[in-house]
């Protein structure tokens, strides 16, 4: 099929490629635990990340020998908590946070039909294998689909300068996930992420998600 032609149409062989609308709308909750290696200054930090529906997320930062970060966003509030301390999350890192949330190949899919994309484009990648590329131009972003398998491979976002390759895909619940993210400026590697621990439709306590 020419997608060029049928940009809807492609939109639903990536989200088939990922497990399907029926699975992808059947979320309502994710849990993960990651673990996150920074480059310069070498660094590794362990994330435990909680969403649920209506825009509430939780997430958890521990470094060695630190006490735990927990950052709580619910809506357009957010907080930071650490060594028992409260502080309101700044307005800018509050939206950085919900913009790469919104941004995630499977979430922009999932709500596709609420942005203006571009026809995809044939192109290559950076390994010159065969990609599909998809443009956002409200959002300033560019996702590329593995051209064989629709899977996506990058997201490059041109508002912050990265550019997140996606890889290692695995199945949970009927639904793939690229188990290895890597975000990259300027062509170097800033930090590496592995989901170690994926899991969908976690029970939850709305206390979880509470802003003071």
């Amino acid at each position: 099929m020419d997608w060029t032609t049928a940009p809807d149409a492609f939109i639903e062989r990536c989200i088939l490629a990922i497990g399907g609308r029926t699975a992808l709308y059947g979320v309502r909750t994710l849990l993960m635990h990651v673990r996150r290696t920074v480059m310069q200054p070498p660094e590794t930090i362990e994330l435990e990340i909680l969403r649920a529906f209506g825009g509430r997320i939780r997430l958890i930062e521990r470094r060695p020998g630190c006490e735990p970060r927990v950052i709580v966003i619910n809506g357009f509030a957010g907080q930071v908590m650490m060594q028992g301390r409260l502080a309101p999350l700044p307005a800018l890192q509050l939206e950085a946070i919900k913009r790469r949330i919104r941004l995630y190949p499977r979430n922009f899919l999932a709500h596709a039909e609420e942005y203006d994309y571009a026809p995809p484009v044939a192109d290559r990648d950076t390994d010159g294998d065969p990609i599909w590329r998809l443009d956002l131009p409200s959002e300033d972003v560019s996702y590329g689909f593995d051209a064989a398998h629709f899977q996506c491979r990058f997201l490059e976002d041109r508002e912050t300068g990265e550019r997140i390759t996606y890889s290692d895909y695995v199945a949970t619940d009927g639904i793939l996930t690229a188990r290895r993210e890597q975000c990259w400026q300027a062509g170097q590697l800033v930090h590496e992420d592995d989901i170690l621990y994926l899991a969908f439709n976690v029970p939850f306590d709305d206390a979880d998600f509470t802003v003071l």
